[in-house]
């Protein structure tokens, strides 16, 4: 990729940490001007890179601060256990200018949530994105014969 036009798993990660440190100057920078995202779970579209961060800023109780989600997490595969940020991304994938984004959330309240984001980036830019948002639960104990437990 080149500067003009950067990697699109790149614009993602600076997005990312923009989030996790609460720059919403960098998070408006490295959204498109004419930015739409979309939340079919609540039917709502949200225009412009400017009504996104007024979102961001007027967010009830206010985004975690610090961008460290403060419970701990154990790494998959290890007996290792560490503190990740905020908005943790666990798998990115796609080609060209759209991919998807899985990324585990912690929110103000403490609640845990899984964001699937499809993005499209145009000229280093996230230009769209379509965002859908599920909270954990408990699992059901009359499918615990069939499934293994994530911890």
């Amino acid at each position: 990729m080149t500067e003009s036009n950067p990697d699109p798993a790149a614009v993602i990660g600076r997005f990312l940490e923009a989030m996790n440190a609460l720059d919403y100057d960098g998070i408006e920078a490295i959204l498109a001007e004419d930015h739409v995202s979309e939340y079919p779970q609540s039917g709502e579209i949200i225009r412009g890179r400017s009504n996104f961060r007024a979102i961001l800023e007027n967010y009830p109780g206010g985004l975690p601060k610090g961008g460290v989600d403060r419970v701990v997490t154990r790494i998959i595969g290890s007996d290792d256990w560490a503190m990740t940020p905020t908005f943790t991304l666990v798998r990115l994938t796609g080609s060209g200018s759209l991919r998807t984004a899985i990324i585990r959330s912690r929110y103000p309240d403490g609640s845990t949530w899984w964001v699937i984001n499809l993005m499209e980036i145009r000229e280093g830019r996230i230009a769209k994105a379509t965002v859908y948002f599920a909270p954990m639960f408990e699992a059901p104990a009359w499918r615990a014969q069939w499934v293994e437990r994530r911890t």
